[in-house]
């Protein structure tokens, strides 16, 4: 009788547990970070100069949303 080898896999979470606060955080920076994708969908940049551009964006956006909290 050939050996199976059995695999086990479980959901495990990773980073930090759940909390109001940052689902709040999470949720932006999600959403910034999806329309970061779509804006830097058809660049021309390449490599480091890209990926300068894109923290720039994602910065700025994550800035500009803070600063609209009551």
């Amino acid at each position: 009788m050939p050996r199976e080898m059995k695999l086990i896999l479980r959901e495990t979470s990773t980073g930090r547990e759940s909390t109001p606060w940052l689902n709040v955080q999470r949720d932006k920076f999600t959403r910034v970070a999806r329309e970061c994708k779509e804006a830097f969908k058809d660049s021309k940049l390449k490599g480091e100069a890209k990926i300068r551009a894109m923290n720039a964006f994602m910065s700025q956006r994550l800035k500009s949303q803070t600063s609209d909290r009551p």
